[in-house]
C-alpha cells in the first residue's frame, strides 16, 4: 500500500502515529515519561560535541567531521545523542543554560533512561 503514490503518506502518517501511540501507552504504564523532540529539529545537521550546527548535510552522507572542532561523526549516532539531549532539555523545563542560548547539557556518562526519578 506504501507504493501507491497517492496514499503513501497518509498510510505512513497513520502507522508512525499508532506506533507513537503505542509507545506512550508503554511508556505512562512503566511509570516513566514519555517525551517527543520537534520533527525539524536539527539533530543530524548539529556537532554533539560542540553544538555547531552545519548549513548542508546530504542524506547521502553518513558521517561528517565538524568543521569547528574536527570531531568525526557518524550521522545516526550523533543525531541520536542530539536527540537524548534535546529530551534532557527539554525535561529539564525547556529553559536554556546560558545566556548565550546554549543547551542544556548533561554531563558526560549520563544516559536518558525516561523516568524523573
Amino acid at each position: 500500500m506504501v507504493r501507491n503514490s497517492k496514499l503513501a503518506k497518509s498510510i505512513s502518517d497513520a502507522g508512525w502515529g499508532q506506533f507513537c501511540t503505542m509507545l506512550k501507552y508503554k511508556v505512562e504504564l512503566e511509570g516513566k515519561i514519555y517525551i517527543e523532540v520537534d520533527r525539524f529539529f536539527p539533530s543530524s545537521k548539529t556537532c554533539s560535541n560542540c553544538l555547531h550546527p552545519v548549513d548542508n548535510l546530504s542524506l547521502d552522507i553518513r558521517s561528517w567531521q565538524c568543521p569547528k572542532c574536527q570531531t568525526r561523526h557518524d550521522r545516526d549516532i550523533n543525531a541520536a545523542m542530539n536527540i537524548r539531549d534535546e529530551g534532557l532539555r527539554i525535561l529539564a523545563g525547556g529553559h536554556l543554560a546560558t545566556a548565550s542560548g546554549q543547551r542544556v547539557r548533561p554531563s558526560k556518562g549520563t544516559a536518558f533512561r525516561g523516568n524523573a526519578g
